[in-house]
């Protein structure tokens, strides 16, 4: 869809495969059960391309669909998307029109911000739904329990809004030794509780993330809000010996990134390599450049630590990695050519590289490795 790998003027790319997106899709709509599936698809999609990411999910029937920002969710409408959609971290300094313009649903951290919604529906004579975001212990976005009260008393008196939606965000789903999920679910339950005295029965309510969907079976809601998993991601479990879930199903990673050799050379031991000569060879070497950089999204903190796949083996990033521009050690990787294709992130024969693991090196989550991935790099979706 739009590109070849070989007809690229530059030959990186990252490759996107929708039949692997819908399969995670389905292992996603089996984990959720009755409940819903918002597919969040902020940051184009964890970085891999949300237009073709969204209408694949649209297509494979998902029900809501998250962003961030308002530009992003402009940019579904604009392809055609028509599922509900949530601004997951509110209007920030947008017009409020263009809620009503494209039909989009806030989510709403403060009193204050009903009144300027009520204004904006009172203007355009049309009803703005908006969903509730209820602060249980992530400490960002989120109102506060305290002035739960009131906000649901301002919220009566003004005309023009509907509270279709409340949810929270857990912070640490993932670690099932902890207890902070478990105080973040009492207080959101606490919350609940007090709807029904301002004679409120929100349509919506919404609290797993990935790590909570794979963890957790006991959360008050009836939708679900999906990003890592249905890219093939997720944060590790932290369980007890012999208490982890049980019937978890395998996600597939999405994407593979890719470049090819364009240069070899042999040299010398002791010959240094890139910027500050942070590596020098210890022994008479093959070096192959690949056109790939830190501007492309391959980390330079990978400089001498990672690894790419060439020809089926596991070749050695050595030097510091540049802005365009990477060097391998294929000393020992036979048959090594100019043209061959270099796996960045993906897998060849029987060897891997995640960006779990990338992420592990650089001590981040996967999640930021596969957002860096530059708009530079062309993404070619995969039927």
């Amino acid at each position: 869809m739009g590109y070849s790998p070989d007809r690229l003027l530059r030959p990186t790319w990252a490759d996107i495969s929708l039949p692997a997106l819908r399969r995670n899709f389905q292992r996603v709509r089996s984990l959720a059960g009755r409940r819903k599936i918002m597919a969040v698809v902020k940051a184009d999609a964890y970085g891999h391309g949300v237009v073709p990411v969204a209408k694949c999910l649209a297509q494979c029937g998902v029900d809501w669909f998250g962003v961030a920002t308002v530009e992003e969710a402009v940019e579904l409408r604009q392809v055609g998307i028509d599922q509900p959609v949530l601004l997951l971290g509110g209007l920030y300094m947008s017009d409020p029109a263009d809620l009503i313009e494209y039909r989009l649903t806030p989510s709403v951290s403060a009193t204050a911000r009903l009144d300027t919604y009520a204004e904006c529906a009172r203007r355009y004579q049309k009803a703005i739904d908006i969903h509730l975001k209820v602060d249980t212990g992530m400490g960002r976005l989120g109102l506060p329990l305290d002035r739960l009260e009131s906000f649901l008393e301002r919220y009566q008196e003004l005309e023009g809004l509907q509270l279709k939606g409340i949810f929270t965000h857990l912070a640490s789903a993932e670690d099932l030794i902890a207890c902070q999920t478990d105080e973040q679910l009492a207080r959101f339950q606490a919350g609940l509780r007090k709807l029904p005295w301002f004679d409120i029965d929100p349509e919506w309510v919404h609290v797993s993330n990935s790590a909570a969907l794979l963890a957790r079976h006991d959360l008050p809601e009836n939708l679900v809000r999906v990003g890592a998993l249905l890219y093939g991601y997720c944060l590790p479990l932290i369980s007890s010996p012999g208490r982890e879930p049980a019937g978890r199903p395998e996600f597939e990673p999405i994407l593979t990134f890719k470049s090819r050799v364009v240069y070899l050379k042999d040299v010398p031991s002791g010959a240094p390599l890139s910027y500050g000569a942070a590596f020098h060879t210890r022994r008479p070497s093959r070096i192959a450049t690949v056109p790939v950089g830190y501007a492309d999204g391959l980390s330079r903190g990978l400089s001498n630590r990672g690894k790419a796949l060439v020809n089926g083996y596991c070749a050695r990033i050595v030097g510091n990695i540049s802005m365009d521009l990477t060097l391998l050690d294929v000393t020992d990787i036979p048959g090594v050519m100019v043209g061959d294709e270099v796996i960045l992130i993906g897998q060849s024969d029987h060897c891997s590289i995640t960006a779990s693991e990338i992420a592990e090196i650089l001590g981040t989550v996967p999640y930021e490795v596969t957002c860096s991935i530059g708009k530079r790099v062309p993404r070619i979706y995969l039927e």
